[in-house]
């Protein structure tokens, strides 16, 4: 399968969620992939204004570098710090 053309923009926040902001707004989004538990990328086509735009509607969940995603990247959640009694 051939690879979408446009530029990924990798947000902290599901799939389904990205959709439900993007509904209705367009900005050149081509498509929505999930790449984890609470993480997704968009591929879009905006440029100057439309971009801006678009970064902005997500700049609360944005993620700053493109991550290295491996199958085992999966949402852990962090061990409890339990205090030994002495």
């Amino acid at each position: 399968m051939p690879e979408i053309k446009g530029q990924r923009l990798h947000v902290r926040l599901g799939a389904s969620q990205v959709r439900k902001r993007l509904k209705g707004l367009g900005y050149g989004v081509r498509k929505v992939q999930t790449t984890g538990i609470g993480a997704a990328v968009i591929i879009h086509t905006a440029t100057g204004q439309h971009e801006r735009e678009l970064r902005a509607l997500f700049a609360d969940v944005l993620v700053t570098h493109e991550p290295e995603y491996q199958p085992d990247d999966v949402a852990r959640p962090e061990p409890h710090d339990v205090a030994r009694r002495e």
